[in-house]
């Protein structure tokens, strides 16, 4: 049994023989070694239930858990009523013996059940290349469907193409005046209010002519398909380069080609939840949360946006998603009421949409910040920054901070090779070891390796941290944060190197090495873990 269920099963069995109802127990990881590997919350959750002193509720509760060195050592209250658990050296022991000898399973776990997640993110329009705060995106998303599916989720990744639309219009537009340009013709060369003025849409411009040479330029709605397509690729080319894929580019058109979008709004119409206005046709969101009605169709006839939002989640429930996570950045924050009041309308469940709020990124090189506006064409694109600073730097980075917070992404940094730079750090405490396994006189780890001989404070530093690498992903998978798996990473480096700094690992005394190399695979195989479930590679030589 994994060590978490056999403490959780013994805190419900101790609120039972108490006469207590057992709840859902959450265990945390503890903030300070002293305080031991996990605590819970039990007491402070139940106290008021019990109608009891939360302190004195604990204490009878872990009096109820028997210790023992092969699980939990000890057992102590702190504050106001936090039970504490130290695993015991036995069971660090057997933790490390399996991890060596099965390390792709290490930190599995089935508590998804199959359960099937939807993770929708970057999502950019097709008018231009991707910018930071969409690699952010891609970093959180493509990491969180890589960890849930450890976790035993069946977690997908979907972009969604918005295709249709005013801004394709525009990008068509845009296009058209660069040609115009590009053919001496000044007086049709206005980009259109609204449209795009990056470097890239003169690219665009000369392709088409490069391959339509000496034919009539289409309007701005065929020109901007046309664009947008091309643009796409782009997109899909850099994330691939960017270790990013998507199982599927759902395009908006396909809601318009099923006739979904149609079907969405008669559904709004079919419950009474509409009224007309001035030509135009509202729907009643002020009913279900929203802090105003919106209009769904103009008075030309034309859906919002609102209507085809409601078709596409009610195509990801069709699909049979449990939960739909959809990554957002900082300028769709008003979105969110907006959606959740309209799918409330359509009856899904309340937990069924997931949004999840992806801050600021601001590039900082030379100690200035370097600004950047797609439209304008000014500032850094991912294309540009994976050529800058790599794909693995990027990647880490992105994920050094809560997604919900602003992050200051410093380029100098990022290039360095050496031990302040984060992913450098961890990087090269994984090459480290690989180099120990390469001396003449390392040996591959033995299963039957004498691990009681591993007693320095480094060494049991050492296990306790690889032990909190399944906590660190229940805990990613729990907040749908990746964030805590980088500063785990960083810190599991940090003992390794303490570890070589202070002591030998290839001695004279054989049955100690072998105890020593055993510990140090086990760092290896989650140092390399873990990079890889936030897309990081592990090199082997540094």
């Amino acid at each position: 049994m994994l060590i978490e269920k056999h403490i959780e099963l013994a805190l419900k069995e101790a609120c039972s023989h108490l006469g207590i109802e057992p709840p859902e127990v959450l265990l945390e990881i503890s903030r300070q070694p002293e305080f031991g590997d996990l605590t819970s919350n039990l007491a402070l959750a139940i106290a008021k239930t019990a109608g009891m002193d939360p302190r004195k509720l604990a204490q009878e509760i872990a009096e109820q858990i028997s210790t023992s060195d092969d699980a939990v050592s000890k057992v102590e209250i702190a504050g106001p009523g936090f039970i504490n658990f130290h695993l015991g050296m036995g069971c660090l022991k057997t933790m490390l013996t399996g991890l060596v000898q099965a390390p792709g399973g290490f930190g599995a776990s089935e508590e998804g059940k199959d359960e099937q997640w939807l993770f929708e993110f970057v999502s950019a329009n097709p008018t231009g290349p991707l910018n930071v705060v969409s690699a952010r995106a891609a970093c959180v998303g493509d990491s969180l469907v890589r960890i849930f599916n450890k976790r035993g989720y069946r977690a997908h990744s979907e972009y969604y193409v918005n295709d249709t639309g005013g801004q394709i219009r525009n990008l068509g537009g845009s296009v058209r005046a660069r040609i115009a340009e590009l053919q001496g013709l000044a007086e049709s060369a206005v980009i259109p209010e609204g449209g795009y003025h990056g470097d890239y849409v003169r690219d665009l411009a000369r392709r088409w002519l490069d391959i339509h040479s000496g034919q009539t330029v289409p309007n701005d709605h065929e020109m901007g398909r046309w664009a947008a397509d091309l643009i796409r690729e782009r997109q899909e080319r850099t994330l691939t380069d960017f270790r990013v894929a998507f199982q599927r580019w759902f395009r908006e058109s396909e809601l318009y080609g099923a006739d979904h979008v149609p079907q969405a709004f008669h559904l709004l119409e079919s419950e009474e939840l509409t009224y007309s206005s001035d030509g135009a046709v509202y729907f009643q969101a002020s009913r279900f949360g929203d802090s105003e009605d919106r209009v769904v169709k103009t008075s030309d006839g034309r859906f919002t946006y609102v209507v085809p939002d409601i078709a596409y989640h009610l195509d990801k429930h069709r699909r049979g998603y449990r939960k739909a996570v959809t990554i957002l950045g900082p300028d769709h924050h008003g979105h969110i009421a907006q959606l959740k009041a309209a799918l409330r309308a359509v009856k899904l469940p309340d937990d069924f949409f997931h949004p999840l709020m992806i801050q600021q990124v601001n590039l900082r090189r030379g100690g200035e910040e370097v600004k950047m506006s797609k439209r304008a064409g000014v500032g850094i694109m991912l294309d540009e920054l994976i050529q800058e600073v790599g794909v693995d730097a990027a990647r880490f980075f992105f994920l050094m901070r809560r997604s919900s917070s602003h992050l200051d992404f410093d380029m100098d940094l990022a290039r360095k090779h050496s031990d302040d730079n984060p992913v450098f750090y961890v990087q090269y405490g994984h090459a480290r070891i690989r180099s120990i396994f390469r001396q003449p006189d390392a040996a591959d780890p033995k299963p039957d390796a004498d691990l009681s001989l591993l007693k320095e404070s480094e060494e049991i530093s050492l296990l306790r941290h690889l032990a909190r690498f399944s906590w660190t992903l229940e805990t990613a998978v729990r907040g749908l944060e990746p964030h805590p798996l980088t500063t785990y990473l960083i810190e599991l480096a940090r003992g390794f190197h303490l570890f070589y700094q202070r002591h030998r690992i290839i001695t004279p005394d054989r049955d100690l090495t072998a105890a020593r190399l055993t510990l140090c695979q086990g760092v290896a195989s989650v140092l390399k873990e873990g990079l890889n479930l936030i897309g990081v590679e592990a090199p082997e030589r540094m």
